[in-house]
């Protein structure tokens, strides 16, 4: 027999009586609370405890409150949500609504606006065993378009655009909602289609342009421009479920949780606020939603005025006017907070987030996504945005879409984003999505497994910056195939800017089918700018074809300690976030899923990666990545004593390929007076010019090499001039190798003096390779020539070079 906690089955009783309830008084709507509140459990409603803000508290019951009692008390509260609408809200009030309560065919629109460290909250109060006070609006709300409405493309309404949701703010600032249970769906048997056009929203939270300037004046907004940015919202343990909405885009955003900006006029109309119109200090955590169309969680500017993209001063297209003009006029949303959040059936993406910054979205789960949705989409990316960090979340369960579908995505006009320790599993689109116009993109120590659609797909615009996939496992079967062309494979369009991929594993565990490197049914198959150094390439069939030049890289079996090809995977990507415990639990999970990708003793990962900046400073599992006596291959760094004292050097694989001293200046101690025979020419690219020391240059003598920054680099070759004209009355026209003994010094900056680090004594033939050095200045101290090679004037000739090279040889 099990044994229930009698607190916990109270709760539960009192739960499913208020689902009863609601299938009485609304029809057939599912009982979802349950489920919701199982997983978010907060033990005690927050207006159970005194207001920490100093203002007043008002009190709403479904069940027994009365519209014309006072509602400042628990023994006096309100009835209906309507009697809320009529009151002007003070900062730090409180609006309490009853657990247990049931609203039905309502809309909470409260009035006024909280200050700083006086919010005005949304909360629940009453027994804590009852369920969240839920509003179930059921598409009781307006309609926001004029005409067209259904056409794809309907003429939007400014003055209701943003009142779809069932709790509605609009040009308000300082909220805190929290503890509610939200629907809006007519009918939950039945999805909307294109041809309904109608919208509905859980949460809408949104910014009217032209109503702040009706209501205030375009020149008392030039004056206050704090006006045009409203500050502090706080959502967080609402349930938001059945929420339906067309499956294809209406020119506005529909989410659970949804943030907008809106205009009716062009977006340079609206310039004269010098911080622009956008939101300031959100924090989204600890929801749930299920069954929600478009998005869960939406953030972005939606101007009316505004039609199709725009070039850049660099020819670069931006998809949509606001992806090139937030960022150039920083007008961006900023801090911006999604975590915790567990969302399941989720009609287009789950959490989409644009023009915004600063922004962190961290241990969030999606369970399924693109279901009802006709268009592309991603489960959680930004798009035009800045300072974004995307980490330990977990998305499985996406559609096998022709475009786009992936988890994640490098969006247009990405700038400074990273995804780091995510896991996804089971989605048939592929891995990412890569949109272009990015800059310092970076994808981490991330987790695939069975994303078998298209690893890197679409590439629409090249970048401002190479994008790099660094120490990622990427773990499918090479033969699947889904709806459409979807299919297992590498790429679907050429690579129109540089992607480096460094120290990954890329782990094909289908023995009969090789990865799908270069697409040759497509006519794509251009993926010379994606640079790949130290990555595994694992194939389970032996066979390895059409492969990309993998400098650094192996074949051989990663031997990791808990996972050893297809019959793992039933084990590994099964998880997901059913209970709540806190910030770490969907990152624990995440990690106990990673600990079977750790390398085993002996294997080929360990200590073979190069270590670059794009790595950070943990992998997956939290360990610092500077252990050993180098960078592992793969998620995992495998903890090994003491963490170095000293970390690694991290190598430019940009310029790895570069020779880092060409056109770079030069100072010599001996100089030939001969015009053509300058320092220049030491770095110039040319090998058929010359530097030659003075005809008396004395020993040792000095060439110093500037490069003008820090730089890396492990091989130096110096070519010395060699010509023999073959003149036995003048030998001494003839021009050998002549540098026998010489030495390489390093400058450092820290104590302002040079360091030796390398020794030749038989000459400069070969090229002198080293441990990594790294430095801002390179000196080659010649200390000796040949005595009786090349002579002139009864002396050993001096030496004279063609090219000086410096490189970086990362093989």
């Amino acid at each position: 027999m099990t044994h229930i906690h009698h607190r916990t089955l109270a709760r539960k009783l009192a739960v499913l009586g208020a689902c009863v309830g609601m299938l009485l008084s609304v029809g057939a709507l599912p009982c979802t609370a349950l489920a919701s509140e199982a997983l978010f459990d907060t033990q005690t409603w927050s207006g159970n405890t005194p207001n920490p803000y100093g203002g007043q508290d008002y009190f709403v019951d479904s069940r027994s409150g009365e519209d014309a009692s006072t509602g400042t008390s628990a023994q006096t509260p309100w009835k209906n949500l309507t009697r809320v609408h009529t009151v002007t809200f003070q900062p730090g009030d409180r609006i309490l609504l009853k657990a247990g309560s049931v609203w039905n065919d309502q809309q909470l629109w409260p009035q006024g606006s909280g200050a700083e460290d006086k919010p005005i909250t949304i909360a629940a109060y009453g027994d804590s065993n009852a369920a969240k006070p839920y509003i179930a609006t059921n598409g009781k709300v307006d309609i926001p378009f004029t005409r067209g409405k259904g056409t794809g493309n309907p003429l939007k309404d400014p003055q209701k655009v943003g009142t779809t949701g069932a709790v509605v703010l609009r040009n308000q600032h300082h909220w805190e909602i929290r503890e509610l249970s939200l629907s809006n769906d007519d009918d939950f048997s039945v999805d909307k289609t294109a041809r309904d056009g109608t919208v509905w929203d859980g949460i809408s939270i949104s910014i009217n342009a032209d109503i702040l300037e009706k209501q205030q004046g375009v020149e008392q907004l030039k004056a206050h421009p704090e006006r045009t940015v409203m500050k502090h919202f706080r959502v967080d343990h609402v349930d938001v479920h059945h929420l339906d909405s067309p499956d294809t885009w209406q020119k506005i955003y529909t989410a659970g949780v949804n943030f907008q900006v809106f205009g009716s006029k062009n977006h340079e109309s609206y310039e004269y606020a010098p911080g622009g119109y956008h939101f300031d200090d959100i924090r989204i955590e600890k929801n749930t939603f299920d069954t929600v169309d478009l998005n869960a969680i939406q953030a972005g500017f939606n101007w009316f005025g505004d039609g199709a993209g725009e070039k850049d001063s660099s020819g670069k297209w931006h998809d949509g006017w606001e992806h090139l003009w937030v960022r150039t006029h920083n007008q961006y949303t900023t801090q911006l907070y999604i975590g915790n959040n567990s969302m399941h059936s989720i009609g287009q993406g789950a959490i989409q987030v644009g023009d915004s910054k600063n922004v962190l979205m961290e241990y969030n789960t999606v369970n399924g996504y693109l279901k009802r949705y006709r268009a592309q989409s991603c489960a959680i990316y930004a798009y035009a945005s800045a300072d974004v960090l995307i980490r330990y979340n977990e998305v499985f369960d996406g559609a096998a879409t022709t475009y786009d579908g992936t988890p994640w995505d490098f969006e247009y006009n990405d700038f400074n984003v990273v995804y780091e320790h995510n896991y996804s599993h089971d989605n048939g689109a592929g891995w990412f999505a890569y949109m272009g116009n990015t800059d310092k993109a970076v994808a981490r120590y991330n987790l695939s497994v069975n994303d078998n659609g298209t690893m890197i797909r679409e590439f629409m615009s090249g970048n401002y910056s190479p994008t790099y996939f660094t120490n990622n496992v990427i773990v499918y079967k090479g033969g699947a195939r889904g709806q459409g062309k979807t299919q297992a494979e590498f790429h679907n369009k050429s690579f129109k800017s540089p992607l480096y991929f460094v120290n990954n594993v890329f782990y094909n565990y289908d023995a009969s089918t090789q990865t799908r490197w270069r697409n040759s049914e497509r006519g794509e198959e251009n993926i010379d700018n994606a640079i790949f150094y130290h990555n595994v390439f694992f194939e389970a069939s032996g066979k390895h074809k059409n492969e990309p030049r993998n400098e650094g890289g192996s074949h051989e079996d990663p031997h990791f300690v808990g996972y050893a090809g297809e019959a793992s995977i039933p084990r590994l990507a099964t998880f997901s976030n059913t209970s709540y415990s806190g910030a770490k639990d969907t990152r624990s999970a995440i990690r106990a899923v990673a600990q079977a990708f750790t390398p085993a003793a002996g294997s080929p990962l360990i200590d073979t990666g190069l270590t670059t900046a794009s790595q950070g400073t943990s992998d997956i599992l939290g360990h610092a990545i500077q252990y050993g006596t180098a960078s592992d291959i793969g998620i995992v760094e495998v903890d090994k004593g003491e963490k170095n004292a000293k970390p690694f050097l991290a190598v430019d694989v940009e310029h790895a390929r570069e020779n880092l001293a060409q056109s770079a200046r030069v100072v010599v101690s001996s100089q030939h007076p001969s015009s053509e025979l300058r320092a220049t020419n030491l770095t110039d690219g040319n090998g058929a010019t010359r530097w030659a020391a003075h005809d008396d240059a004395q020993y040792p003598l000095d060439i110093d090499i500037h490069f003008g920054r820090e730089v890396m680099y492990n091989t130096v070759k110096i070519d010395e001039y060699v010509k023999v004209f073959g003149n036995k009355r003048h030998p001494e026209w003839d021009t050998h190798e002549r540098i026998q003994r010489y030495s390489l010094w390093r400058w450092n900056d820290a104590s302002h003096d040079w360091v030796k680090f390398y020794t030749a004594d038989t000459g400069a033939r070969s090229a002198a390779v080293f441990s990594p050095q790294s430095s801002t200045q390179l000196r080659i101290h010649v200390e000796s020539v040949y005595s009786g090679r090349d002579t002139y004037r009864g002396h050993p000739s001096p030496p004279t070079i063609s090219e000086i090279t410096v490189s970086m040889n990362i093989e």
